[in-house]
């Protein structure tokens, strides 16, 4: 134990001396924690070597258990798009901060919660990364440092060489300078930018997670990926490496909803900076409505037409509702850069060719013309050359200045009373002419009255006359079926009696005919009876007078004799 304890304090330096020297250092460490751990590593240059790497390991773990971060070098801004796009970046550090309306390609505010452009043309303030920190449990002792379960740390020796260590494990840390590493998780929804110390650049989406390792990485972010409902659609352009002789082309391609969209590296989005209306009122002003969202869905927008002149010089302000919709982006985005801009052009065009045209009272007879899609052609013309189709302008009223105004309410307070007078004449001439007619509608009663009395009386002596001539028919009708009924009765009782005596008749045959049949068995029964007692019955039918005599006779020779038999009961 002796040799141990011995050869222990010969291989170490002196535990009292080392605290002599590492104490001071450490009071002078938190009197300076202002200064970055490189500047006080540098502060302490009088030192050896290996006191220097305690102190920056000691420094690096004070830091490590007191901020509970690690900083490492950073290569640029954060963002999702504008990292990737310096254009972009630029685009929206000069978008001037103010609001939009609700027309063009959007119609509303898209919320996309990432350092975008929202609809209204400000940078949406983005929530801090909600990165997965791993919290500091190891333990540290004064030769060896614990990692604990799920934890990742970088050892870096005397030499500069590292190593990743994950827990569970412990190690020998004298001399030596260990960093606790970070890990990023992304969840469904979101996606990493992983920027590498090379210049390359990686998108992981989520779900994935990634520890942050400094000798590779230069920075690690979360963002929020872009979120298409239905019927929207975003403008992505990426570069084409092409050919070592060939430069890089840019392509530009379209992302319609719904679709959770991440861009890859190198690609950025189209910003649109259309016309708008920045807080209360409908006027439009270039460059006011600034997104990155296309609506396709059908959308409508206020315009007020000032300045409008009719043909006698009269100053008017037309106000109007248009309705449109996106049918062709890809149309769009090579013919305009601004439709909202060519829509307010040309209907401001189509009004004032159309109001110039009339005086101010034609103007006001002839209002319903603005209603009328047929009206607006430039606008119609131009929509359909940008990719959009007008379904409707709707009309909603005019205004002019404050003289105009004041006679035109006197103008119409003078028309107002002469409609009053001539409604009042009106009035009494069409009593005059009320009292006319009823008199000629009661002369024309009167007469209506007796000519309906006299055709009401030859009405009621047709309907008598009717009436006898249906009460005869009747009666006749009634006397023919009465008549019609007794021959059917004399019938039916002839018929029956008819009937009757064929029965009665054929009774009688059958009687008569069983009485001879019954007289021909008892007769065929005596001849029987002679005939076995040996009586010849030839000669006993023979002996009585016959019957009948058949005589047959012949004229000559080639003459066939002819028979002539007659009933006996004709003889």
């Amino acid at each position: 134990m002796m040799k141990k304890s011995g050869a222990l304090q010969e291989g170490l330096p002196n535990r009292s001396k080392t605290k002599r020297k590492v104490r001071p250092m450490r009071s002078i460490s938190s009197a300076s924690n202002s200064l970055p751990i490189q500047q006080q590593v540098q502060n302490f240059s009088d030192f050896g070597e290996e006191q220097a790497q305690g102190i920056l390991s000691e420094l690096e773990i004070d830091s490590l258990l007191n901020d509970n971060v690690v900083n490492f070098p950073s290569s640029g801004p954060v963002g999702g798009v504008q990292s990737m796009s310096p254009a972009f970046a630029q685009q929206q550090a000069d978008t001037p901060p103010g609001g939009g309306d609700d027309a063009g390609g959007g119609g509303a505010e898209h919320p996309d919660r990432r350092r975008m452009l929202n609809m209204r043309g400000r940078p949406i303030q983005r929530k801090p990364n909600q990165l997965k920190h791993t919290g500091h449990l190891n333990q540290m002792g004064l030769f060896s440092y614990t990692v604990s379960e799920g934890q990742r740390v970088l050892m870096i020796d005397k030499n500069g060489q590292g190593k990743i260590l994950d827990g569970p494990c412990r190690v020998w840390r004298w001399g030596k300078r260990i960093s606790h590493l970070m890990q990023y998780a992304a969840y469904p929804g979101e996606f990493l930018i992983v920027r590498h110390l090379d210049g390359s650049q990686e998108h992981m989406h989520g779900p994935a997670k990634i520890w942050f390792d400094p000798r590779i990485h230069a920075d690690i972010q979360k963002e929020d990926a872009l979120q298409l409902a239905a019927k929207e659609a975003v403008v992505v352009y990426s570069r084409n490496e092409g050919d070592e002789a060939e430069e890089e082309s840019v392509q530009r391609r379209i992302v319609m909803g719904p679709e959770v969209f991440a861009p890859r590296p190198g690609e950025w989005l189209h910003t649109f900076c259309w016309h708008g209306t920045k807080g209360d009122g409908y006027k439009k002003i270039p460059g006011a409505l600034v997104f990155q969202k296309l609506w396709l869905m059908p959308d409508q927008m206020y315009h007020d037409v000032e300045d409008v002149r009719t043909a006698d010089d009269v100053v008017l302000t037309i106000r109007l509702m248009l309705f449109f919709e996106l049918k062709d982006v890809e149309r769009m985005l090579d013919e305009t850069h601004d439709p909202i801009g060519d829509f307010i052009n040309a209907a401001s065009s189509d009004v004032l060719d159309l109001v110039g045209r009339y005086t101010f009272d034609e103007f006001k007879t002839k209002i319903e013309l603005l209603n009328e899609i047929t009206s607006y052609h430039q606008l119609n013309t131009r929509a359909e050359q940008v990719g959009y189709r007008i379904n409707k302008v709707v009309y909603r009223g005019y205004s002019t200045t404050a003289a105009l105004q004041s006679m035109h309410g006197q103008a119409i307070e003078a028309r107002t009373r002469l409609k009053l007078e001539r409604e009042t004449e009106r009035q009494a001439q069409e009593l005059s002419d009320f009292k006319q007619q009823r008199e000629f509608e009661r002369a024309g009663k009167s007469r209506n009255e007796k000519t309906h009395e006299v055709k009401a009386e030859l009405e009621l002596q047709r309907q008598r006359q009717l009436q006898e001539i249906e009460f005869r028919e009747k009666q006749w009708q009634t006397e023919q079926e009465q008549t019609e009924k007794k021959l059917a009765r004399a019938f039916e009782q002839r018929k029956r009696e008819w009937e009757l005596l064929h029965e009665q008749r054929r009774q009688d045959a059958e009687f008569a005919l069983e009485q001879k049949r019954k007289l021909h068995e008892a007769e065929a029964a005596y001849l029987t009876q002679l005939k076995e007692m040996g009586v010849d019955l030839t000669s006993y039918l023979t002996q009585h007078r016959a019957d009948q005599v058949i005589e047959l006779r012949g004229q000559g020779e080639g003459v066939s004799p002819h028979l002539h038999v007659e009933p006996s009961n004709q003889r």
